[in-house]
């Protein structure tokens, strides 16, 4: 994927839509980590807006992620998600910023992006199909789609280059855990 973007990997800074139904494709989480762990930095901080279900510390931490580091922030309101956003890109204090919005208008997408670039902060935000009908200003769009192995990703926009195709994306896939081998702790005493 790296030589088909223009930067020759993901942008230095700025926001990198997300694009795809549900609470992202799965897989996805492990072709982010690799970016997370090269955007790890001592005095920078790296923040999860508003997932979708309770990050798992010990998934992260066994993929090299340093969780001291690391910031879950947890909200519901709409308002109060656009308004971490802005401020922690302003800030300079975020190297990366993963987060996930039920929408974004082209206003909101630009003050984003205009944000990211005052703080020279990645941020990667999941949003829904439905915002494909719009316009945003924002250094990249990736359209992701599942597929057996992994995920599709579609540039449908970058700055400095040409949207193209599908690219299946084979990601590697993390076995199942074991059951717990004495079933009374699952069953209780009742």
């Amino acid at each position: 994927m790296d030589r088909q973007l223009a930067w020759q990997g993901w942008p230095p800074c700025g926001v990198v839509e997300l694009i795809g139904d549900g609470h992202g494709v799965l897989g996805i989480t492990e072709l982010l980590l690799p970016l997370f762990k090269a955007r790890q930095r001592g005095d920078r901080w790296q923040l999860l807006v508003a997932p979708p279900a309770l990050p798992y510390a010990p998934a992260w931490a066994d993929s090299g992620i340093e969780l001291s580091r690391l910031i879950w922030v947890s909200c519901e309101a709409r308002k109060q998600q656009l308004w971490t956003l802005e401020h922690s890109l302003k800030s300079g204090c975020c190297s990366l910023i993963l987060a996930w919005l039920p929408s974004l208008t082209a206003p909101e997408a630009r003050r984003l992006q205009l944000a990211a670039q005052q703080g020279e902060t990645l941020l990667l935000l999941h949003l829904p199909e439905s915002v494909l009908a719009q316009q945003h200003a924002v250094a990249l769009r990736l359209q992701l789609g599942p597929q057996p192995q992994g995920c599709t990703v579609q540039l449908r926009k970058q700055r400095g280059g040409w949207p193209t195709p599908a690219i299946p994306l084979t990601l590697p896939h993390r076995p199942e855990p074991e059951p717990p081998r004495n079933r009374s702790i699952l069953q209780g005493p009742w």
